[in-house]
């Protein structure tokens, strides 16, 4: 339990520290690929789009921080508090928040896909006249 309180260092967490940092660069590089990708990917289903920036903030902002407060050496408790409810702020989205959403969404794109759209009442089109406009004729 001593060790959740003792500073962040390389001599403390030999292993540990080098791969919270250079982990938390790869996720957030991961993240912004993915964000954007999701951008033009799903540009017409904002749903979707809405899940992306749940898990993506939730992410981005928890691991931005994690690399300084490395460096400057704060206890593990620390980061791990800050750390933990990002990750389950992204689950809780992921799993629990959007799945109704986007099936309601998805239900609503099937819908309008198979059910053609309402008929027009059926009017006689305008024939063309021989100089080539269309003329309506009495």
């Amino acid at each position: 339990m001593g060790k959740l309180f003792d500073p962040f260092t390389p001599i403390n967490f030999g292993d540990l520290f080098s791969l919270m940092w250079v982990g938390a660069i790869v996720i957030l590089a991961g993240a912004i690929v993915v964000y954007n990708t999701a951008q033009r990917m799903y540009r017409r289903y904002p749903a979707i789009l809405a899940l992306h920036e749940w898990i993506f903030w939730s992410i981005f902002g928890t691991w931005l921080v994690v690399p300084l407060l490395v460096v400057i050496h704060v206890p593990l408790a620390l980061l791990l508090l800050l750390v933990v409810p990002g990750i389950v702020i992204a689950i809780y989205a992921a799993f629990v928040k959007f799945p109704p959403i986007i099936e309601a969404a998805n239900v609503e794109i099937r819908r309008r896909r198979f059910v053609p759209p309402p008929r027009r009442d059926v009017r006689e089109r305008p024939k063309p006249t021989p100089a080539g406009r269309r003329r309506r004729h009495r």
